[in-house]
């Protein structure tokens, strides 16, 4: 697996991977995602992997 070969390469992916899940991927049981179901408010717009990358790098 690809990024998997070094411990640091390997956190980081997991990182992205917990980011996404968080903030940009809808879950079918709660209709949102758990950003959302908590209460923190981004609006992302339509490319939400585009906008939250512009959002955090400022």
């Amino acid at each position: 697996m690809r990024g998997m070969d070094h411990k640091e390469s390997a956190q980081k992916l997991i990182a992205a991977y917990r980011v996404h899940y968080n903030f940009i991927s809808g879950h079918g049981s709660i209709k949102k995602t758990p950003a959302e179901k908590a209460g923190i408010k981004l609006d992302l717009g339509q490319n939400k992997i585009e906008n939250l990358i512009k959002m955090v790098s400022k």
